[in-house]
């Protein structure tokens, strides 16, 4: 009889942790080149390509992450946790993939109005969005922004809730490597 499944898989962690380390990027890089320098300059121009970059970066590996969630199965939630516990951690995940997957795509509609790639750091290009155009990329830009702010406050409720689990060593601690109960 194999046993139940109490923690993420490896596999599952580095795409989490990757990911989170992506969207630390994104936040600092979106900050500078939007609130530290003005347009125009060649420092905005230039947070702006990593802006990009990450971004590209950041769609791939949440698909991946995405390939690796449809194989190897979450977790169960712990039984002995609170109903509600257990809907809201659901609700929650499901939330953080949906502006995972939301808010990079709509970054990317944003600066896919005339262009059939995307120009990024290294010499490297991504697809553009094809058919955008210039009123749709900027609602994209427009939508872009606002679910940041909203990813950031579910974000943080993600952060209290695993440091609260893990403060209490309950039955929800432990299951992202590299944290244990």
């Amino acid at each position: 009889m194999q046993k139940p499944l109490h923690r993420y898989s490896t596999l599952a962690a580095f795409w989490h942790w990757l990911a989170a380390a992506l969207v630390i990027g994104q936040f600092t890089t979106g900050w500078l080149f939007h609130k530290v320098y003005e347009k125009g300059t060649p420092e905005r121009l230039e947070w702006f390509s990593w802006h990009k970059t990450i971004g590209a970066a950041l769609i791939v590996v949440v698909l991946l992450r995405l390939l690796t969630r449809f194989f190897v199965a979450a977790p169960k939630q712990p039984p002995r946790l609170p109903g509600w516990q257990r809907v809201a951690a659901g609700v929650s995940h499901f939330l953080l993939y949906v502006f995972l997957v939301a808010i990079p795509l709509g970054g990317l509609m944003a600066v896919s109005d005339g262009t059939s790639w995307v120009e990024l750091k290294f010499g490297l290009a991504f697809p553009a969005v094809p058919g955008v155009t210039e009123a749709v990329a900027d609602w994209a830009g427009d939508a872009h922004e606002t679910y940041v702010w909203a990813f950031a406050a579910l974000l943080g409720v993600h952060l209290l809730a695993a440091a609260y689990h893990q403060s209490r060593r309950d039955s929800a601690a432990g299951r992202m490597p590299p944290f244990s109960r």
